[in-house]
């Protein structure tokens, strides 16, 4: 029989308890033992004051932080919180690293009322861990969608900004053209991708096309600086101009210029 003994800081594995205060290891937790999800010699947290003396960490594709992990480890963490709240523990730390996890309770898969759930997450684990890696393929879309809400918020608006200043010489205001933005990115097959530990790609956000297309719109709805028209490129001097003979009555008056029509 193995058990889990806590003594003096330290968590010894042994073949018979020595006091009352040892926990016998479950079949779930011996599982998770015999898979490399749970390393009892390094995997063990200790909890001074708390109810529980310590906890144990699970190893798998469900660990990260800034510098570590993707997308997926941080789908999966957060997905088997949401589906398994009265079997693992949140080990996301706010500090450092901002390092994100999941633990248990050594009396993990003891409890009968929860003994046949913990079997079942036991499966799941071990899948996780040495078949298919992405626990919930919804969630890990929600949550690249989340990155792009973030990138917009941060940086995305403000790049695209200067992507079509420089293709046109225009300086359109994205600021209340969040929608346009989305809907057109959609319209021209351009979807966010997860990248790295925290980030989030476009692939083809530079595109010409796009740019354009999205400049277009700009105009269309007036969010430009109607100051900031003298040094348009030729691609942004036939946009306006374009756009003025859609929207007034010709002729103009005398030699009017597509800067004195605005």
């Amino acid at each position: 029989m193995t058990v889990l003994h806590a003594d003096y800081g330290r968590v010894w594995q042994l073949d018979a308890p020595e006091t009352m205060d040892d926990t016998e290891v479950s079949s779930a937790l011996q599982e998770l033992i015999d898979s490399g999800i749970v390393d009892l010699e390094n995997g063990i947290e200790f909890c001074y004051g708390s109810d529980t003396e310590f906890k144990i960490e699970l190893i798998g594709p469900w660990q990260g932080s800034d510098y570590s992990g993707d997308d997926v480890n941080e789908s999966n963490q957060r997905s088997l919180l949401r589906d398994f709240p009265d079997l693992l523990i949140n080990d996301t730390r706010w500090w450092g690293h901002c390092g994100y996890g999941l633990q248990i309770q050594p009396d993990f898969g003891s409890d009968s009322e929860t003994a046949e759930q913990a079997e079942e997450l036991v499966k799941i684990l071990i899948g996780l861990k040495h078949d298919y890696p992405l626990y919930d393929e919804q969630d890990n879309g929600e949550l690249i969608q989340e990155r792009a809400q973030e990138a917009w918020d941060s940086w995305l608006r403000m790049d695209t900004e200067s992507e079509i200043q420089k293709l046109t010489g225009l300086s359109i205001e994205l600021g209340d053209m969040e929608d346009e933005f989305w809907e057109l990115l959609s319209e021209h097959q351009i979807y966010p991708e997860a990248e790295g530990h925290r980030d989030v790609r476009f692939e083809g956000l530079k595109d010409e096309s796009f740019v354009l297309a999205l400049a277009v719109r700009g105009v269309e709805l007036g969010h430009f600086d109607r100051d900031e028209v003298e040094d348009l490129t030729d691609t942004g001097y036939a946009l306006l101009g374009a756009w003025i003979n859609a929207t007034y009555e010709w002729p103009l008056k005398g030699q009017m210029s597509v800067f004195e029509a605005l």
